[in-house]
């Protein structure tokens, strides 16, 4: 949010713009927040670039004629006009709004009143989508085995083909498929690490650290680097702070948050699966990986609140043991899910794309085009991309052989040769 704040002289600028210093660090980043200081005679040349225009009461009684030129040459802004303590006791605000300004404040309201005022503007962008909320999905499953990891990484490619900035978040802290899968490794695991042990605070620029890009769209978020400060995070109560900080601050930098979980709970965890805005519960199609759902319905039907964030994908172990039909006949009896989170179709079987791990590609860009456009349309039924932006998977598969020729998608984007193998997931 671009704050542009307009006062007299420079002294009079500090003034207004000192408010800002009582936000703390995270108020600041929440709100992305900009601040400019200008004075009157700049006004126009800078007051479209705004999002927040703010007048200071050094201004008196030019700043309603300046609120009326700002509304006519950027009528997007939302205007805060600060008077001097007489001015509002006279009823300056009356005229103020009939200018066109949101909110007025006498000099000595408090700091907490404008950030109040700015909370409402950045919340009312988000709806307009003039910030950036990201999209968090919590991948997660019943039983292990069952190819979580690989739809966490396919649906991250989807999104970096649709052109969406994506975090793959792997908080899978004791086998990090999604890391070793990728090929992910680097010191800055250390910087999660730091902010369980307290060494260091989780800001904006912190998270920016941490993150290793492996596409022009996609970064990877890793788990600590030590196994001590891993348990700590997903299994104390102390990391349910941590892991929702990480949530508000990705919200923020990316458009889709993708979170593989492992399948581990703790108190970190089923806080992630209560703010995630879809909860993906990967599942096989055999009779075990149906009694697992039963089970595990259980709990996460009370622990994420609402069944409409369930979505069940079914990814079939070794063609089609169960359809999709037939376990949803037999957990919705005693689960009343309703039809929404059994929307999904199954992913196909496709062999040959399960050796996706280490391979420089994921299941997405290994798989048949069947498989590419069921991924494709799994991603725009859970809001990752948009439904109406037509089927990359239908173009030529010569884009697909050029991928594969360049060392497949992580290697054309890093300059890689081919990562070396690792053991299928």
């Amino acid at each position: 949010m671009k704050l542009l704040i307009v006062d007299a002289t420079t002294e009079a600028q500090a003034f207004c713009a000192k408010r800002f210093e009582s936000f703390n660090q995270s108020d600041m980043e929440m709100l992305d927040l900009k601040v400019k200081l200008i004075s009157d005679r700049d006004f126009v040349d800078r007051v479209t670039e705004a999002d927040v225009l703010v007048l200071g009461s050094g201004l008196g009684e030019r700043a309603i004629a300046l609120a009326r030129q700002a509304v006519t040459l950027a009528p997007w802004l939302h205007i805060i006009l600060y008077v001097t303590q007489e001015a509002y006791g006279g009823g300056a605000f009356r005229a103020a709004h009939s200018a066109g300004v949101r909110k007025v404040f006498p000099d000595n309201a408090s700091p907490l009143d404008l950030l109040q005022e700015l909370v409402a503007i950045h919340g009312e962008f988000r709806k307009e989508g003039r910030a950036r909320e990201g999209r968090v999905v919590a991948v997660t499953h019943a039983k292990g085995g069952v190819g979580a990891t690989s739809i966490a990484a396919a649906l991250g490619e989807v999104c970096s083909v649709f052109g969406k900035r994506t975090m793959l978040w792997d908080l899978d802290v004791e086998t990090r498929d999604l890391s070793r899968s990728l090929t992910v490794n680097g010191v800055e695991a250390k910087v999660v690490s730091s902010w369980v042990n307290g060494s260091r605070d989780l800001s904006r620029e912190s998270l920016r650290d941490a993150l290793i890009p492996i596409s022009s769209e996609v970064s990877v978020l890793m788990p600590p680097d030590r196994m001590a400060e891993s348990m700590d995070l997903v299994c104390h109560t102390d990391g349910m702070g941590i892991v929702q900080r990480i949530v508000e601050l990705a919200r923020i930098m990316f458009d889709v948050v993708i979170v593989d979980t492992g399948g581990r709970m703790g108190p970190a965890t089923g806080g992630l699966l209560r703010s995630a805005d879809v909860v993906l519960v990967v599942i096989d199609d055999t009779i075990l990986g149906l009694t697992a759902v039963d089970l595990y319905l259980t709990f996460v039907k009370t622990l994420v609140g609402s069944s409409d964030r369930i979505v069940f994908l079914v990814n079939p172990y070794s063609g089609a043991l169960l359809g999709v039909e037939q376990i949803a006949a037999e957990l919705e009896p005693v689960h009343q899910l309703g039809e929404i989170p059994w929307r999904l179709p199954p992913v196909p079987n496709d062999p040959k794309a399960a050796l996706w791990p280490g391979s420089g590609r994921t299941l997405y860009s290994m798989g048949q085009k069947s498989t590419r456009m069921v991924l494709e349309r799994v991603a725009a039924e859970i809001g990752i991309v948009e439904a109406d932006d037509g089927y990359r998977a239908a173009l030529p598969d010569s884009a697909q052989q050029e991928q594969r020729e360049s060392g497949g998608w992580l290697g054309k984007v890093l300059g890689r040769k081919g990562p070396g193998s690792q053991d299928s997931l």
